[in-house]
């Protein structure tokens, strides 16, 4: 008779344990679904932020693209003028080279006829 109350005790701690894992399993489930639709979320998230990375990176290479463009028509802008100054400095040199000459002559030419 001994061996019967322990057969029925141990049945007794096995039940238990059972039905506590099964709480603590159906726990478990919903803690993994929970994390799971977490990660899902996370996912989404990640995504969205990885386009928007990708758009302005679009922007980015536009805005460089239209910037390299500017800046070279700004250059070539700027040869223009540089070439268009040293032309009108050459002449200016031409027209003072030949304001003193005449001046030379002018004065010859007053000094004759203006007295």
């Amino acid at each position: 008779m001994m061996k019967s109350p322990t057969i029925l005790h141990l049945a007794f701690i096995i039940a238990s344990i059972f039905l506590t894992s099964c709480g603590r399993q159906n726990q478990l489930l919903g803690e993994r679904e929970r994390l799971e639709a977490d990660e899902k979320q996370a996912n989404h998230e990640i995504q969205a932020i990885e386009q928007r990375i990708l758009g302005l990176g679009t922007e980015v290479a536009s805005a460089s693209v239209n910037l390299e463009r500017q800046s070279a028509a700004a250059e070539q802008k700027a040869a223009f003028l540089q070439s268009e100054i040293d032309k009108l400095e050459e002449t200016v040199k031409a027209l003072e080279i030949a304001t003193r000459e005449y001046s030379a002559k002018v004065d010859t030419y007053k000094a004759k006829y203006l007295r």
